[in-house]
């Protein structure tokens, strides 16, 4: 009896070792994400600024209208902290975001006396062979609610109904899936075929091409608005 025992206990501790490694390898699994940080809060213009993340240094000198590449980090709820380039004190912002699994866009809205942080998930799954993916994000606060059309360069819009309506402030719309090639994507004011300024723009987009279109105040805020597009994958 004896000897059977101390032959099960080995074969019990590496069980117990094996469900450790993978219980671990599960949890790193479950809170893997990144964030990209976008600099969308006007008013100050050539105002930079850094980004520190649970008491980290992660980003400097972001510009307005600019957006950092991806970065690592857990899921969950971290501090974040945005400060005038070369600054530690006084704040822009200092509050907890919440970072989902996956790839999250961190936006910094409004203005800097009164910054807010928005966090959008982004899906960065290929397309279909031959398409491109599209999602379009809201965060010019003076644009007021638009429609989206994307046709075939300067063909206009009379008579068609936009491919999406409605978008407003701090909100995503999409995703489209055209396929590759030419498009012109216009912007009007909702429920009407009005441009709103800055908003009409030509891009070329090749097969398997993921890609966000935010929109954003000009530097010091209003028009005309601006159309940044976020290279998400391929």
């Amino acid at each position: 009896m004896r000897g059977k025992l101390f032959r099960i206990l080995p074969l019990g501790a590496a069980l117990i070792a094996l469900g450790s490694f993978l219980l671990a390898i599960g949890c790193g699994n479950s809170s893997s994400a990144r964030f990209r940080f976008v600099q969308a809060a006007y008013g100050s213009q050539g105002t930079n600024v850094d980004i520190d993340v649970d008491n980290n240094k992660v980003l400097t000198a972001v510009a307005y209208g600019s957006a950092a590449t991806y970065q690592n980090i857990s899921s969950g709820s971290h501090t974040f902290e945005l400060f005038l380039t070369g600054t530690t004190t006084n704040p822009f912002f200092n509050g907890s975001v919440p970072i989902n699994k996956g790839d999250n866009t961190v936006v910094s809205t409004g203005t800097f006396s009164t910054m807010g942080m928005h966090v959008f998930s982004d899906d960065n799954v290929a397309p279909t062979s031959g398409d491109i993916k599209l999602k379009f994000i809201d965060v010019a606060p003076d644009a007021g609610s638009i429609d989206i059309y994307v046709i075939t360069p300067g063909s206009g819009i009379a008579g068609l109904s936009p491919q999406l309506s409605n978008l407003t402030y701090t909100n995503a719309a999409g995703p489209m899936t055209p396929s590759a090639g030419n498009y012109e994507v216009v912007m009007t004011q909702s429920g009407t075929q009005n441009p709103v300024p800055g908003l009409d723009v030509t891009y070329t987009w090749t097969a398997g091409q993921v890609r966000t279109i935010m929109i954003l105040d000009n530097v010091a805020g209003g028009a005309p608005f601006q159309q940044l597009v976020l290279a998400d994958a391929n």
